[in-house]
């Protein structure tokens, strides 16, 4: 005999569409589910006489009574007729499309609802809401087989992408279906930023989560998941018979999808390393391989070179750069090398030193957002022309990329247009006329705290940036402009003059030379 089920489970069966109710479910259990069609007399008639319209016997005691037809508008006595019959039948409830779409009822029948301890259901559609709870009240032996067979059916369908894979298996379940790591955090489906979950029966709800591993011999992998208000136990196990189905489909998927991202990659990497070795004379061949991936060979170009500084799976992290340079506005080309990516940013026609700097003020800003996940020292080289300036261009990144892994106050990044100067001038501030003169300069700020002197050296290493300084730092913006007053008060010095501040900044890298021995 199949047990009762409790009438909450049905209220919060996803499935079943319930869109609000009146009255009280309680501890209140349902055994049957009994649909009615025809208009309410007709409705009314068969309750009283407890027949159906083939005059069978009907039976209505702790039942769900379904009525297909939509309650009519307005105040209608066969609808109070209606509710009076099913509470003296004994129904559990009774389930009926409302007369408006936000799924409350009219103030009649709310108060006479209540006076009759009756729970009216209000469904969106009633034909839905009859499969679904015929589904729970037939047992967990026949829900579980139906969910099966309908992810089975789902999943020998092609499909292209995580996102509709996972989509679809939702709709055959009922629930939504999401993919998420070891720790539960939610994973991007085919590169679509993650999005925080709702729980679907309210946030003062309690919920269930049911797992299934995506591969089933790597703990640590990703997991499917669906999340459940209060659910019956049959239900939950149906679920999770049929999860395990679907984790298979999405397993095949994402070995296919991997497969590919790492040709993918093979075919950037040679068709790179070409460009590399025949930069001064390439082919029509090239050329057109080239123009199937998007890479513009002429015009002007912007190389950037980042090196990971932990290792990283470099095929599945660069959608997450391209990502975090799309977010700035930055349409670049990026191609996995042996320890992080090389890209480059192309312009039909030479842009100026503004539009340039402002390239870098973005890559820096993409390098920030990368590194919540992804630690990098990036380089950028200098503006060059056509497709050998793109070989020139990445060498000099490759080289400021290096170099910027000893420059942990300019946040591990360094533009070589910025550079040159400063590393023919860094070698003066190692000599013995320049080093005491530095430490008597900055003796204010090296009595007051270690964190001024390593605000006026970051300060000064991002253009006088308080955004950026305070990106670098961690700290609010806030308190690096209080710092930077403070720093000012201190030795007296104008920031606001470029001589002033070149020389700051070379006793500043100095003085820090200095402490690190």
């Amino acid at each position: 005999m199949i047990p009762p089920v409790p009438l909450g489970s049905i209220m919060n069966h996803a499935a079943a569409g319930c869109i609000g109710s009146a009255g009280e479910p309680g501890a209140r259990t349902a055994s049957s589910l009994a649909a009615l069609t025809g208009d309410l007399t007709e409705v009314n008639r068969h309750i009283r006489e407890l027949r159906n319209a083939e005059g069978d016997p009907l039976t209505l005691k702790d039942s769900v009574l379904l009525v297909l037809e939509p309650l009519p508008a307005g105040v209608s006595w066969d609808v109070e007729a209606l509710l009076a019959l099913a509470s003296a039948a004994g129904v559990a409830a009774l389930a009926v499309k409302p007369p408006s779409n936000d799924g409350t009822f009219p103030p009649n029948v709310q108060r006479l609802a209540g006076r009759l301890g009756l729970v009216v259901l209000a469904v969106h559609n009633t034909w839905q809401f009859g499969v679904a709870a015929q589904e729970l009240l037939s047992g967990a032996a026949h829900l579980q087989g139906l969910l099966l067979s309908r992810v089975a059916a789902e999943c020998e369908l092609p499909h292209d992408s995580l996102s509709h894979l996972l989509s679809r298996l939702g709709v055959v379940l009922g629930h939504q279906v999401t993919l998420v790591d070891s720790s539960g955090n939610l994973i991007s489906a085919d590169d679509a930023p993650a999005e925080a979950e709702p729980n679907p029966a309210g946030p003062e709800t309690p919920r269930t989560e049911i797992f299934s591993p995506v591969h089933r011999h790597v703990d640590a992998g990703p997991r499917l998941r669906v999340v459940l208000g209060p659910a019956l136990g049959q239900e939950q196990a149906a679920i999770r018979a049929a999860l395990g189905l679907a984790a298979l489909a999405v397993s095949e998927l994402l070995s296919r999808q991997r497969l590919q991202a790492e040709r993918d990659a093979r075919h950037r990497v040679a068709l790179l390393g070409e460009l590399i070795d025949h930069a001064g004379d390439i082919s029509p061949s090239f050329r057109a391989k080239a123009w199937e991936l998007g890479w513009a060979l002429d015009g002007y170009h912007v190389a950037f070179r980042v090196i990971t500084r932990e290792p990283v799976d470099l095929v599945a992290k660069k959608p997450e750069l391209d990502r975090a340079l799309l977010r700035e506005n930055i349409e670049a080309s990026t191609v996995e090398q042996s320890d992080g990516w090389a890209g480059w940013i192309s312009f039909p026609s030479k842009p100026g030193p503004a539009e340039v700097s402002k390239i870098s003020s973005a890559l820096r800003r993409a390098q920030h957002e990368l590194g919540a996940t992804v630690p990098t020292q990036f380089g950028v080289g200098r503006l060059q022309a056509q497709h050998e300036g793109i070989v020139r261009s990445l060498e000099e990144a490759g080289d400021a990329a290096r170099i910027a892994a000893a420059r942990e106050n300019s946040g591990y990044f360094v533009h070589v247009d910025r550079l040159d100067m400063a590393q023919l001038l860094l070698i003066w501030t190692r000599t013995d006329t320049f080093r005491p003169a530095a430490r008597e300069l900055l003796a204010p700020l090296l009595a007051a705290g270690p964190e001024l002197l390593l605000t006026l050296n970051t300060f000064l290493d991002n253009e006088s940036s308080l955004t950026e300084t305070a990106a670098i730092l961690d700290v609010h913006r806030n308190t690096v402009s209080d710092r930077i007053r403070r720093i000012q008060s201190l030795i007296a010095i104008n920031l606001a003059d470029p001589e002033a501040r070149l020389a700051l900044q070379l006793a500043c890298r100095s003085v820090l030379m200095d402490q690190e021995k």
